[in-house]
């Protein structure tokens, strides 16, 4: 992996608002696709959020990182978290991991769906 000068999403924000909303959308493409290599490889994130990913200096690539709380899909399935372990940043956490349910693809989609809605990002303000 190459040295991501620009260092995570979140840090980039100030300036990712000032975008073009093409520009914006080819970055929530990277990042989609970035998480669909995850999900493809039987693979939930788990902690997706802006902070675990980095941009280069020319915002041409973007790294997914942070993880270490990767589980197999396999794992997850038809099982509630009885553990109660919850984990991750609490605005990017899907509803059902708040009620002690598995980590899902769809809470990985939760996560990415924050990240586009994000004021920063394309401009809308989240609800309170």
């Amino acid at each position: 992996m190459s040295y991501a000068t620009k260092g995570s999403l979140r840090k980039c924000l100030p300036d990712i608002i000032k975008f073009k909303w093409q520009d914006k959308l080819q970055l929530l493409k990277k990042i989609i696709l970035g998480l669909k290599v995850i999900h493809e490889s039987n693979l939930t994130h788990g902690d997706f959020h802006d902070g675990n990913i980095l941009m280069s200096d020319n915002s041409n690539e973007l790294y997914i990182i942070d993880l270490g709380l990767c589980k197999p899909i396999s794992d997850l399935q038809d099982s509630d978290n009885d553990d109660n372990e919850i984990y991750g940043v609490l605005p990017y956490m899907a509803p059902e991991i708040l009620r002690k349910k598995s980590y899902t693809l769809a809470s990985d989609i939760y996560s990415f769906s924050i990240i586009i809605f994000n004021e920063k990002m394309l401009g809308f303000k989240s609800c309170q």
